[in-house]
């Protein structure tokens, strides 16, 4: 396949300008942005120039549109169940003219903003607006790895650590596996604003006042501008302590460290309110406080142990990209080591004294690594029971480890070129390189020793450049990195088969005949739908509203998190919601769900069946019954939903009548509903915050019927309704925002330093 020269557009354009403000301005990061360009050619550049996209495959049979991993590890198909639809999906609205609220394709019109990850506002989103979810996830790939590495490279630099030490720490971390495995989502951006938020947090402390304000805008981007809100807390509970540690002891400080912190909160405003209001109405954090996530049960010390043999040697317990990865849960977690030559520079000399400070603020930060990455006991179950640490996913926490790391090895690599000691690196090279050696030689069989092998001689190869004349140490951080980090970034095919047969006839059907869709198994994953234009009811999405997962629920979803695929097609209960079409994978339906549900297309591959009893999504009823029994136990199915629903107040309003549908907008709906006596016009689109209605221009209750739609009670004669939806918190998360960042712009325009 031929290379997109639009791709490589966007990535060569701004890191050439990188290079043309490091000749200009600033040579001594000019050798290691060399050898970042050669890290990107070698690993994601490798890929894109085989024509193929960065990203995992979607788990579904190509013939339904699934695309397959052809390299690395399948991990992280979050970026193609839920980022690039929600991107795609806003994207898509705003040129139609809409705003980015609600997607009526996705779990029937779920809000999309207020989830916190479509990164509307966030300005590195760029790519994705111009070329497309999928091409500019590509772009994005390279743009995260090279702030990662030149953050590191910079902030090093500014501990004064000789170039060639910095750029192998830099290096180190900036290609470690942490970084690599999540580079295709969000959360890779937290990663790469890592080391820049501790290079401002330096200059803030030292009173440089544009510094904290760029410091506040970048905390107030990472935390609130939809990049990643929940890693982004630990990159916050990063620079809180690396600040107070640096800071303690000098009140000048501390007040400089809170200006910073309190200007951050304000400018994440606009993404951070909506999301933490729409987060309080999810299913997700209904299941936390139900029972805490954390510590995991089955995290025990042998899980620990093999979790911590894999920072120096990382493929030890297998690798997804060829099978023998058997852990129940995705290698991309425990993957936060920087290799074994590093480990070695680590112990290759003592720090300098000046660098004390940042020892133990290092040392602090390696704490929170290992009590949130390896949750120890004792420490762990305190922090579970804390507000904010509680309910956060604490292996987003694994962007410490490999900085850490990484930062320790610049800071001895530095101490030991200045002054070498060779009988201490010989000492740590042998103790590296030996204890390598013992956890490979004691790996699971089934691992290919080549992954093995380079592990077990990276830490005496470290040693001998260490003691090496030149600047040979960077080299071998990027010979070790490319090594271990090869078949890491997952690839798949750039014509993906989102245009298959049975997709295309279901997509037809649908056009003629309208009406939402639902999928058994992994035919037609969640959110995928919506790339081809179909309305799904299913949704992948970690912050549902309850009621939408009421919804879920009756239909076979299983987990309040992320749910599973739809298992129990009830043709009542779904038809109520609008679903007039089923595709499964082949084969008969289950004897209790197949009534009502008639074949149009039946194939080998996959069948295409058409729901008799689907009804619109708008429409009025004369009554309100209580549930006859758990709908996911097809006790609905008796029911005529045509002209009662199900709420928690039964009543009997005795009116008729008919709707009509004057506005149908994702994120409003009018509605002349014209009726003799009273009734409830009820729209099937999930209730969430933000959701509001209003008769006849005055606003009325919502009243929650059929698990999730919105009824409004409307009494006789011809009234209009409106149903409208607004992200929760925006105006107010918007107004700090910009209070916030008028702050910063006049805190930077006061000057240099305090």
């Amino acid at each position: 396949m031929s290379v997109d020269l639009a791709v490589v557009a966007w990535v060569v354009v701004p890191i050439g300008l990188v290079h043309v403000v490091c000749w200009r301005r600033r040579r001594d990061l000019l050798g290691a942005q060399l050898l970042i360009d050669v890290m990107l050619v070698l690993l994601p550049g490798r890929l894109i120039g085989q024509g193929l996209h960065l990203g995992p495959g979607v788990p579904a049979a190509t013939v339904w549109g699934g695309s397959p991993t052809v390299a690395g590890i399948p991990d992280q198909t979050d970026l193609p169940l839920q980022f690039e639809v929600w991107w795609e999906e806003a994207r898509r609205l705003v040129g139609a003219g809409e705003p980015p609220w609600v997607s009526e394709r996705i779990g029937g019109g779920a809000p999309l903003l207020a989830n916190g990850q479509s990164q509307i506002p966030f300005p590195l989103q760029a790519p994705v607006w111009a070329l497309g979810a999928r091409r500019g996830s590509d772009v994005m790939v390279f743009w995260k790895l090279e702030l990662a590495a030149l953050g590191a490279m910079m902030l090093f630099r500014r501990w004064r650590l000789r170039p060639a030490a910095a750029a192998a720490g830099a290096l180190a971390f900036g290609f470690g596996l942490y970084p690599l495995a999540w580079a295709v989502v969000p959360l890779a951006w937290v990663v790469a604003a890592l080391p820049w938020a501790l290079w401002t947090l330096v200059g803030a402390l030292r009173g440089e006042r544009r510094q904290a304000a760029l410091l506040a805008v970048l905390l107030g981007m990472a935390g609130g501008w939809s990049v990643h809100p929940e890693t982004a807390g630990f990159l916050w509970l990063a620079v809180g302590t690396v600040g107070a540690v640096l800071a303690v002891g000098r009140r000048r400080r501390l007040t400089r460290l809170a200006v910073p912190l309190a200007l951050g909160l304000a400018v994440a405003g606009i993404g951070a309110v909506p999301t933490i209001a729409t987060v309080r109405g999810s299913a997700k954090l209904a299941a936390i406080e139900r029972a805490p996530a954390y510590p995991l049960a089955g995290f025990d010390w042998n899980l620990r142990a093999r979790a911590s043999a894999m920072l120096v040697v990382p493929w030890r317990e297998g690798h997804p990209a060829d099978g023998t990865w058997h852990r129940p849960f995705p290698a991309s977690v425990l993957l936060v080591g920087i290799g074994g030559a590093p480990l070695v520079w680590m112990l290759a000399a003592p720090p300098r004294r000046r660098l004390g400070r940042h020892r133990l603020a290092l040392l602090a930060l390696g704490g929170w690594a290992a009590v949130f990455v390896l949750e120890l006991p004792g420490l762990a179950h305190v922090l579970a029971r804390v507000p904010v640490l509680g309910v956060m996913t604490w292996p987003r926490a694994g962007l410490l480890p490999g900085f850490v790391l990484a930062s320790f090895a610049a800071l001895g690599c530095d101490a030991a070129l200045r002054q070498p000691q060779r009988g201490r690196v010989i000492t740590a090279a042998a103790a590296v390189g030996g204890l390598a050696a013992v956890l490979a030689a004691t790996a699971r069989p089934e691992v290919p020793r080549r992954l093995l092998v380079p592990s077990a001689l990276a830490p005496l190869v470290g040693g001998a450049a260490v003691l090496a004349p030149g600047g040979v140490v960077p080299l071998v951080a990027v010979a070790e990195a490319a090594i271990s980090g090869w078949r890491v970034l997952a690839a798949t095919p750039r014509c993906t088969a989102d245009g298959a047969a049975l997709v295309a006839a279901l997509s037809t059907r649908q056009q003629q005949e309208g009406g939402r869709i639902v999928a058994l198994a992994a035919v037609l994953p969640p959110n995928r739908a919506a790339l081809v234009g179909l309305a799904d009811l299913a949704a992948h999405d970690p912050v549902r509203s309850l009621p939408l997962a009421a919804v879920h629920e009756a239909l076979g979803c299983e987990g309040m998190d992320l749910p599973g695929p739809v298992s129990l097609p009830w043709a009542g209960l779904t038809g109520a919601w609008g679903v007039r079409w089923l595709a499964t994978p082949g084969g008969e339906l289950r004897p209790d769900v197949v009534t009502g549900w008639q074949p149009v297309l039946v194939r080998p591959e996959g069948h295409i069946y058409r729901n008799e009893k689907a009804l619109p999504v708008a429409r009025v009823v004369g009554e309100v019954v209580t549930a006859p029994g758990d709908p996911g136990s097809g006790g609905w199915e008796k029911l005529d939903l045509a002209t009662v629903a199900v709420g928690e107040r039964p009543r009997v309003l005795g009116g008729g009548g008919w709707l009509e549908i004057l506005e149908q907008r994702p994120w409003r709906w009018r509605v002349a509903v014209h009726v003799h006596g009273t009734v409830l016009a009820v729209l099937h689109v999930p209730r969430a915050r933000g959701w509001s209605a209003s008769l006849d221009g005055r606003e009325v209750a919502i009243e929650t019927v059929n698990l999730a739609a919105m009824a409004v009670e409307v009494p006789e004669g011809t009234h209009t309704v409106v149903w409208r939806y607004h992200p929760p918190g925006l105006i107010a998360g918007a107004f700090l925002t910009v209070l916030g960042l008028g702050a910063c712009v006049a805190l930077a325009g006061r000057g240099g330093r305090r």
